[in-house]
C-alpha cells in the first residue's frame, strides 16, 4: 500500500513539472570571454553581419555607391565639399578652426612635414589635394640691413637729448595674411636729427614652400615706460629695399608674433580641440598651436610624456593621449593653461594609432588587453568583461584601424573585422572589408573605399549578404527532447535554421524551406542545445518546445 501511494505521489508531482521551453525574444552580439552555457539567453556565440538596433536580429544593409571613382586605391580619405582627398598613406587631416574661413583651408600631417592646402590649389587636378604648402612660416634668417641715414632738409644736430636709438625687425606674411615670427634684430640705429630717413636693405627668404608673398617691417619705439616694435610698412616680398621716413605717430600695430615658430618636421596626429586649439605630437612631445592660428606652434606650449606618443584625440577641452606606456589627459581652456595628467592606474599602451576613435564623450583605442575607453575623468578597459587577452591578441589589434558610426566602434584588422557596441557591451563580426574609410558628420554616413570605388557603408536597402546568428549553449536536464520549433521572421522564406544538440548538427533547413509557423524537430535527446539562424530577413523570435500545446501557450 505504501509503495502504491509513493508511486501515485511521484506521478502527480511529475505531471506538475513543466516541460522545458526555450524562448529567445531578444538578441545581442557575442561575449567570447564568458563560457557558452553561462551567457545570458539573448547573447550569441556567433553574430556575423547583423545588427540589433531594434533588439532583434537584423541583417546589415548593403553598401550603396556614392557615385565617385577615386583616382587611387586610398589608405586615407577626407571629404572636402564636393571633392574627395585621397592619400595612399596614413594622414591626419582637419578643417580650419577659423569660422567661415574664406580660403577653405585644410591642415594635415602625413609623416613628411605638416601641410596646408586650400580651395584655390587643392581641387584643380585628378589627384586631390593637387597642391599644398608647408605649414608654418619661417622667421627671416638675416637681420634687416641698415644703409644710409639721411637727415631732413635743413636739419641740424643741435640737441643732444633728442637722439633716438632704434632697431628694426621683419616678418614674413603669406598670401592668406598669416604672419610669422620676427627675425633677428638689426644693428643699432642712432638718429641724431629728428625726422631723418633710414634706408633699409631686405633679404629674400631662403625657401618659398610656405607661400610667402609679403614682408612686414617693424621698428622699436620707447616712451612712457613701454618699449615695443611697431609696424612701419608691409611690402611685397620681392622688394629689396625700403626707406623709413615715418614719424612715431604714423606707425601701425604692435608686433604680436613673438614665438610663432613653425611646427616640427615630424609632427603627427593633427587634431582640433575646443576654443580654436589644435594639437599634434612628435616623439614624446605634445605641441599646441596659438588659438585659431594652426600655423603658429610656440615652444612655450610644448608638453612631454614619459613614453613616445602614438595617437591623440580630442573631446571638448580634453585631449586623450595614447602612448607606448601610460595614457595621459591634457586639459585646459587655452594653450597656456593646458596641463597633463598621467593615468598611472591604467597601464595600457596604445598599440595602433589608427585604432583611436572619439565617440560619445569617450576615446577608444586598442591596447594589448582590449579596447580602452578614456574620458575626461579617467579610463578603463571597456572590453574586459567581453573578451580575454588571448582572444583579443588573436585578432592582431596592432594592425587595427577604426571609425565611429551611429554610436558603434567599427574596426578592421589584417585578419578580422567587427563592430563593438559600448552600450550593450558586445561584439558583432563583419565579413565586409574595405581599403579606407571616413566618418562624415554632415551626412551622418561612413564612407568606405573598396579599391577605387567610393561607397556608403550600410547605405542600401537590401541585405549585404547572409547573416549568421548562433545562440548560447542552453544547458537542460540530461536527455531533454524538444519536438517542435517556431521562428518569427519578417520574411520566413529568407531565413534558414540549424539545430545543434550536444555540439552536433541534427537538422538544417536552408532559406525557402521553413514554414511560417511551428514545425516538427527530429526525435533527438541531449543536454546542450543551440539554434543557429541565417539568411537575409529580420528574425524576431525563436522558440523550441516539447509539444505543440506549449508552443501555442
Amino acid at each position: 500500500m505504501a509503495l502504491l501511494s509513493r508511486v501515485g505521489l511521484f506521478r502527480f508531482c511529475f505531471s506538475e513539472i513543466p516541460m522545458p521551453v526555450l524562448d529567445i525574444v531578444t538578441m545581442r552580439g557575442t561575449m567570447p570571454r564568458v563560457e557558452p552555457h553561462l551567457l545570458s539567453d539573448e547573447v550569441a556565440m556567433i553574430a556575423s553581419d547583423c545588427h540589433f538596433d531594434h533588439g532583434v536580429i537584423s541583417p546589415l544593409e548593403d553598401d550603396a555607391s556614392a557615385g565617385v571613382e577615386l583616382p587611387i586605391v586610398p589608405t586615407t580619405l577626407f571629404h572636402y565639399g564636393q571633392h574627395w582627398f585621397a592619400w595612399n598613406k596614413v594622414v591626419e587631416a582637419m578643417r580650419s578652426p577659423i569660422a567661415q574661413d574664406p580660403y577653405g583651408r585644410v591642415y594635415y600631417t602625413d609623416g613628411e612635414y605638416p601641410k596646408v592646402t586650400h580651395a584655390q590649389i587643392a581641387t584643380g587636378g585628378a589627384n586631390k589635394p593637387t597642391a599644398w604648402y608647408r605649414l608654418g612660416i619661417p622667421a627671416p634668417g638675416v637681420p634687416v640691413g641698415v644703409g644710409t641715414i639721411t637727415p631732413p632738409s635743413g636739419g641740424v644736430d643741435d640737441d643732444l637729448i633728442d637722439d633716438e636709438t632704434r632697431f628694426y625687425v621683419d616678418t614674413f606674411v603669406t598670401a592668406m595674411g598669416e604672419e610669422g615670427p620676427p627675425g633677428p634684430a638689426s644693428g643699432k640705429v642712432t638718429i641724431t636729427i629728428p625726422g631723418s630717413s633710414v634706408a633699409l636693405l631686405l633679404t629674400q627668404p631662403t625657401s618659398q614652400s610656405s607661400n610667402i608673398t609679403k614682408r612686414r617691417i617693424y621698428r622699436s619705439v620707447s616712451g612712457g615706460g613701454i618699449a615695443d616694435y611697431l609696424l612701419v610698412a608691409e611690402l611685397p616680398i620681392a622688394q629689396a629695399s625700403f626707406v623709413d621716413n615715418r614719424a612715431d605717430g604714423e606707425l601701425g600695430a604692435v608686433l604680436e608674433t613673438y614665438g610663432y615658430t613653425m611646427p616640427p618636421e615630424g609632427l603627427r596626429g593633427l587634431c582640433q580641440m575646443a576654443n580654436g586649439m589644435c594639437a599634434g605630437f612628435a616623439g614624446n612631445s605634445l605641441y599646441l598651436c596659438e588659438p585659431y592660428l594652426p600655423y603658429a606652434w610656440p615652444e612655450k606650449y610644448r608638453l612631454t610624456t614619459e613614453h613616445d606618443i602614438v595617437a591623440i584625440s580630442a573631446i571638448d577641452t580634453t585631449l586623450v593621449i595614447g602612448t607606448k606606456g601610460y595614457p595621459y589627459l591634457a586639459q585646459g581652456v587655452s594653450p597656456a593653461s593646458v596641463t597633463t595628467q598621467k593615468l598611472s592606474q591604467l597601464p595600457q599602451a596604445c598599440i595602433s594609432g589608427r585604432s583611436m576613435v572619439a565617440m560619445d564623450g569617450v576615446v577608444l583605442y586598442a591596447s594589448p588587453d582590449g579596447l580602452v575607453g578614456v574620458g575626461a575623468n579617467g579610463g578603463q578597459v571597456v572590453t574586459e568583461q567581453v573578451i580575454t587577452r588571448k582572444q583579443w591578441r588573436a585578432m592582431k589589434p596592432e594592425t587595427m584601424r577604426a571609425w565611429h558610426h551611429e554610436g558603434k566602434y567599427v574596426a578592421l584588422t589584417d585578419t578580422h573585422a567587427f563592430i563593438f557596441d559600448p552600450k550593450s557591451g558586445d561584439i558583432r563580426e563583419l565579413t565586409n572589408r574595405w581599403d579606407a574609410a571616413v566618418s562624415d558628420m554632415e551626412s551622418d554616413s561612413l564612407f568606405v573605399a573598396k579599391g577605387r570605388s567610393l561607397q556608403i557603408w550600410r547605405g542600401g536597402s537590401a541585405s549585404n549578404g547572409q547573416f549568421v546568428w548562433r545562440s548560447k549553449l542552453f544547458m537542460t536536464p540530461e536527455g531533454t527532447s524538444f519536438s517542435c520549433c517556431r521562428v518569427l521572421a519578417g520574411d520566413i522564406a529568407k531565413v534558414g535554421i540549424t539545430l545543434l544538440v550536444d555540439g552536433e548538427p541534427v537538422m538544417e533547413l536552408s532559406p525557402g524551406n521553413l514554414v511560417d509557423g511551428a514545425f516538427r524537430l527530429p526525435p533527438v535527446r541531449g543536454r546542450f542545445w543551440q539554434v543557429e539562424v541565417f539568411g537575409t530577413s529580420v528574425v524576431r523570435r525563436i522558440t523550441l518546445a516539447s509539444s505543440m500545446a506549449e508552443m501555442v501557450n
